[in-house]
C-alpha cells in the first residue's frame, strides 16, 4: 500500500477521532444499553416479584367437592364464611374454598388480604400446585410423568447421511455477522456519502489533488472511514457481548449459546465477505458522493443504497427452501450478495463452492466500485469549479 494513501487514512482517522461529535455518537448506544442493563438489574434485586410460601404461611381450603384426599394438609371442616373470617382477623393467609358443583363450573375461589396496590401477590395458581401434588400421590409415578409432562424428550436431529445436525447452531454465527453488516451500513453509510463532499463543497478538492493523487486520496479515505465505522461497531457489539456472557446461564441466554457451533472455515468466509462488502458498499457510496455537489444532495442517496441491500429480506422464505431463480439472482447481483449470501449460509441452502463465487462476485464489484470512485473524484473535482463559471458567464 502507498505512503500516501496510509497518510490519507492516518490523517482522516485522526480528525475523525478528536472530534467529541464522534465519539458522543459511538458511545451513545452502548452507554444506553449499559444503563438500562444496570437499571434493570437494581429493579430486578429490589423487587420481589415472585412471592413464594414458606413454613409461616397459613394456608386453609374449604373441599365441598371432595377433590383432595382425607389426610391432605390445609383442608378444614369450616365452610365458606368460615375461612373468610378466618383472613379477615389475619388467622389465616391465603383461603380457598372449592364449591360442590367444582367438576361442572371449573371454578374456584381465592382470598386473601391485600390493600392499596399490589401489583406483585399471591395468585390462584397455589391451589393448582396443591392439587397437582395431592393428585400425584394417589396415581402411579409413571401416570404422574404423563400427566404433569415431567419428562425430557431428547431431539436428535440427523442429516441425510445419518449425522447430527444442528442447523440452528451453525446459523447462528453467519446471522450474527450479517445483523453486522447491516448495522455497519445502517450506521456509516451516510458518512460514506459524504467522505468527498465535504472537500467539493468547500472548494479545497483541487488544492488537495495538487499534493496527492486522487487515487491515494480516495483509498485512503475508504480505509479511514472502514476503520471508524469497525470501531463504532465494537463500541456497540462488546458491551453486547459482556451482557450475553455475564447472562450466559440465564434460562434465555443459556440454551442458545450452548447449541452455538464453530465452523471455522464458515466463520472465515463470513468475515472475508463481511470485509469485501464493507469495501464494495464504502467504495458505491463514495463514487456517488464524487458525483453530486453538496451533502444534501449526497444525503438523499443512503436511502436507496440500503433498500438495495436488503432487498433479500423481503424473499426470505424462499431463502429457507431450495434455491430458485430469484434467490440465485439475488445470490449473485453485487448490491444485494452479502445479504443473500449471508441469509443462504444461515439455512444452509448453500455450497462452499457457491459462496465462494458469490465473494469472489462482490469482491470484483469492490474493486470496481473503488475504481470508479477515483476516476469520478478527479474529473469531478477538476471541473467542478470550472462548471459553476460557465453557468455564470451564461447568466
Amino acid at each position: 500500500m502507498n505512503n500516501f494513501t496510509l497518510k490519507v487514512a492516518k490523517f482522516e482517522i485522526v480528525r475523525q477521532l478528536k472530534k467529541p461529535a464522534f465519539w458522543a455518537a459511538t458511545l451513545l448506544m452502548p452507554l444506553l444499553i449499559g444503563g438500562i442493563y444496570f437499571i434493570s438489574f437494581i429493579s430486578s434485586q429490589d423487587v420481589d416479584t415472585n412471592p413464594t410460601i414458606d413454613e409461616n404461611t397459613k394456608i386453609a381450603i374449604t373441599d365441598d367437592a371432595g377433590v383432595f384426599s382425607e389426610k391432605a394438609p390445609y383442608v378444614i371442616n369450616g365452610d365458606k364464611e368460615y375461612g373468610v373470617e378466618k383472613v379477615k382477623n389475619g388467622e389465616i393467609d391465603l383461603y380457598f374454598y372449592i364449591p360442590k358443583d367444582f367438576k361442572e363450573s371449573k371454578r374456584a375461589e381465592f382470598y386473601h388480604i391485600s390493600e392499596g396496590l399490589d401489583i406483585f401477590n399471591y395468585d390462584g395458581n397455589i391451589l393448582k400446585s396443591l392439587m397437582m401434588q395431592d393428585a400425584a400421590m394417589r396415581v402411579d409415578e409413571l401416570d404422574i410423568l404423563a400427566l404433569t409432562s415431567g419428562y425430557e424428550i431428547v431431539d436428535n436431529k440427523i442429516t441425510k447421511d445419518g449425522e447430527a445436525s444442528n442447523a440452528l447452531g451453525k446459523a447462528i454465527i453467519p446471522f450474527a455477522i450479517g445483523i453486522t453488516f447491516f448495522m455497519f451500513i445502517a450506521l456509516c453509510g451516510n458518512r460514506f456519502l459524504l467522505t468527498v463532499v465535504e472537500e467539493k463543497e468547500n472548494r479545497i478538492s483541487e488544492m488537495i489533488l495538487t499534493s496527492v493523487s486522487s487515487k491515494h486520496l480516495i483509498v485512503g479515505k475508504i480505509i479511514a472511514m472502514l476503520v471508524l465505522g469497525l470501531i463504532q461497531i465494537m463500541a456497540l457489539i462488546i458491551p453486547v457481548l459482556i451482557l450475553v456472557f455475564l447472562n450466559r446461564d440465564s434460562q434465555m441466554i443459556g440454551p442458545i449459546v450452548s447449541i452455538i457451533e464453530v465452523d471455522p472455515l464458515a466463520i472465515f468466509l463470513s468475515v472475508m465477505l463481511f470485509i469485501v462488502s464493507s469495501v464494495f458498499y464504502a467504495g458505491t457510496c463514495t463514487f456517488v458522493g464524487s458525483l453530486v455537489s453538496t451533502a444534501k444532495d449526497a444525503s438523499s442517496f443512503i436511502g436507496p443504497a440500503i433498500i438495495m441491500m436488503v432487498f433479500p429480506l423481503y424473499f426470505m422464505q424462499m431463502f429457507m427452501m431450495e434455491p430458485n431463480l430469484v434467490v440465485q439472482i439475488l445470490t449473485y447481483f453485487p448490491f444485494s450478495a452479502p445479504i443473500a449470501l449471508m441469509l443462504r449460509s444461515g439455512f444452509g441452502t448453500i455450497t462452499t463452492p457457491e459462496y465462494c463465487i458469490g465473494l469472489l462476485v462482490v469482491a470484483a464489484s469492490a474493486v470496481v466500485m473503488v475504481r470508479l470512485a477515483v476516476v469520478s473524484f478527479q474529473k469531478n473535482a477538476i471541473n467542478f469549479s470550472n462548471v459553476l463559471l460557465k453557468l455564470r458567464k451564461k447568466a
